[in-house]
């Protein structure tokens, strides 16, 4: 078991750590590339398998500092590669479906409002920090979907409620602000050790990564604790 970590107010990244978003964007690629298929005639997988190196070229490979999470950019940088003649008009549809899955198709385990209510009952303060949907209101639209959001004492949406992106400190130390707790008393929970779990440790908070839905990523900074399941929390925050 991890060592006990002791924090007054707990902060928790959205996307692949209370929801499973990685499974969301797989059904929607699939939705997209379904549609590509149709209307070329090439093999699904194959345009999949072209997808995801799209993606890695225009997201995944590009630095932090600098990343955004297009997913039209990505189905543009497809069309370029494969020379599918799409028009504007066809790529912002596919673009379209994309994120209709995304907002529609949100799951996660029935853990994860029992948790924060259980922080709640021991008088912990409660942020959410999240990075934009690069459409705006889409990821405003996600959280307000859920009810489980409303347990949170301040959310931020990185690049929407602020202009600064999670490729710095700078949100990290806003949502300490709004809960009016010192970072040093804070514990930061996320998916990803270049974005959550670094920029934790430069704004001066503890910080816990969670690899349920994606195997952790390289960084600058080690984690607290590495937990599975978000309900291990209970048995390590304190």
């Amino acid at each position: 078991m991890s060592a006990k970590i002791s924090a007054k107010a707990l902060i928790f990244d959205f996307d692949n750590t209370l929801v499973d978003t990685h499974s969301a964007i797989s059904g929607a690629y699939n939705d997209v590339v379904d549609a590509i298929a149709a209307s070329s005639g090439l093999e699904s997988n194959y345009l999949m398998q072209q997808l995801l190196k799209a993606q890695k070229e225009v997201i995944d490979d590009v630095p932090l500092v600098s990343r955004k999470y297009d997913r039209k950019a990505v189905i543009s940088k497809l069309n370029e590669n494969l020379s599918l003649n799409l028009n504007e008009q066809e790529i912002e549809s596919l673009a379209s479906k994309f994120y209709m899955y995304i907002r529609e198709k949100i799951e996660y385990p029935n853990d994860t409002e029992y948790v924060l209510k259980e922080f709640k009952s021991r008088g912990k303060k409660l942020g959410l920090l999240t990075d934009t949907d690069v459409r705006p209101g889409l990821k405003k639209e996600r959280l307000d979907s859920l009810s489980f959001t409303k347990l949170f004492d301040a959310i931020v949406i990185a690049g929407e409620t602020i202009p600064q992106r999670k490729n710095s400190e700078i949100p990290f130390l806003e949502v300490s602000r709004l809960l009016q707790v010192d970072p040093s008393d804070t514990v930061m929970i996320g998916d990803r050790v270049d974005a959550d779990i670094d920029n934790a440790k430069e704004a001066n908070m503890k910080a816990i990564l969670i690899d349920k839905y994606l195997p952790p990523n390289t960084g600058v900074h080690k984690p607290d604790a590495v937990i599975h399941e978000l309900k291990e929390l209970l048995d390590i925050v304190e």
